[in-house]
């Protein structure tokens, strides 16, 4: 069996203790385990970790620093640089992040030309890379992901929006290309035994940029909404409550447990995106529904599953930036019991048959199946 080597962002160990003790969910380990019991050779590290302080690296880092502030892309090949040994001896290389995908195709085609190891690279965002990009730098970085994305040997999306887009944007080979299911743990995102109809809060998380959190502060509701992210100030009033945090980041960050419970005591979930490719808000809106909340989200271009999810039946719709589209979606619930118990009904359905762990684990075991045999 090939050896394979797989990168994230890291957190691993700190959460498994949490997993044994039904305080977090398996979703995070991203059919790791369930490969590994399937016989494959897998060895999983951090991308993330400190440096060899020397004078190479701490020059190279401000260098890397700059590029990415200016850019807000994560390209940073010394990330890579500092696991080339583990990486020699590793027959496939498997990046589960954007940053350190793009690192590992910049790396490979600019500094070790010699290497020929298989790579693999996951994208979350891909036809977006350049949102915040300035206009002078368009260009150049157009054409440097246009030449590095070449020595990716596969290229795994969660969207097939944002992967169709890729494909005709980078002229990528679509049979190099493959669109994982992402599942959430059902058993610990589950709906309580109260009922939340009376409910006087409306629940919105989220830490990526591509939230548009913006118009969610345009809604007026008789409601408190509630925001937990690190996008905004913190603010408490009759109109919002908004908490600051990431996990593991933040004094004011929420576990596991208190997100589980905020989904479940509210009266419902906004997922409120702005209008990209990136299938943004998936996790929120899967841990949302299976524990039985109607979710109101932004139907965007980026929407990852629009032959599942259907409006006033699993979920609720709104437009990009639509302020009155959110407020009458609240209204619709508010109004009618009936309407609100079936959409918490069919979403909690929907995740059981389409977007459990096993569904997760059977494409992810489909999709390594896949490369290893080409």
């Amino acid at each position: 069996m090939p050896k394979i080597l797989i990168f994230d962002k890291g957190g691993r160990k700190e959460r498994e203790e949490l997993v044994k003790n039904n305080q977090a969910p398996k979703d995070f380990f991203q059919s790791i385990d369930f490969l590994r019991a399937k016989g494959f050779d897998i060895n999983h590290l951090s991308s993330s970790g400190e440096y060899k302080k020397n004078l190479f690296n701490l020059f190279g880092r401000i260098i890397e620093d700059f590029f990415c502030k200016i850019s807000n892309i994560g390209l940073r090949p010394l990330s890579v640089a500092k696991f080339k040994r583990i990486i020699k001896v590793s027959d496939y290389v498997v990046s589960l992040t954007d940053g350190f995908s793009i690192s590992l195709a910049f790396y490979y085609t600019f500094i070790d030309t010699k290497t020929k190891i298989k790579l693999v690279g996951a994208f979350h965002k891909l036809s977006d890379y350049d949102t915040n990009l300035p206009k002078f730098l368009k260009k150049f970085y157009y054409k440097l992901f246009f030449k590095i994305l070449k020595r990716l040997d596969f290229i795994i999306f969660y969207g097939n929006a944002d992967r169709l887009n890729s494909i005709k944007n980078f002229n990528i080979k679509k049979e190099k290309t493959f669109l994982i299911r992402f599942g959430v743990d059902t058993k610990f995102w589950e709906p309580n035994k109260k009922i939340n109809f009376n409910s006087n809060y409306l629940f919105s998380i989220g830490q990526d940029p591509a939230r548009d959190f913006n118009t969610l502060l345009k809604v007026s509701t008789k409601k408190k909404i509630h925001i937990h992210t690190s996008l905004l100030n913190f603010r408490d009033d009759s109109k919002f409550k908004i908490t600051n945090g990431t996990y593991h980041k933040s004094k004011n960050s929420l576990s596991d447990l208190q997100i589980k419970k905020l989904y479940q005591d509210s009266f419902a979930v906004i997922v409120p995106l702005k209008d990209v490719f990136q299938p943004s808000g998936y996790s929120v809106t899967l841990q949302a529904m299976a524990c039985g909340k109607p979710v109101i989200i932004t139907y965007t271009k980026g929407l990852w599953a629009p032959e599942v999810f259907h409006n006033l039946k699993n979920c609720i719709f709104v437009k990009p930036g639509d302020v009155r589209g959110i407020e009458n979606a609240i209204k619709l619930l508010e109004n009618d019991r009936k309407t609100y118990e079936y959409i918490s009904k069919e979403a909690r359905k929907i995740v059981e048959e389409h977007f459990s762990l096993i569904n997760a684990n059977i494409s992810t075991l489909s999709i390594f199946e896949k490369f290893l045999i080409s």
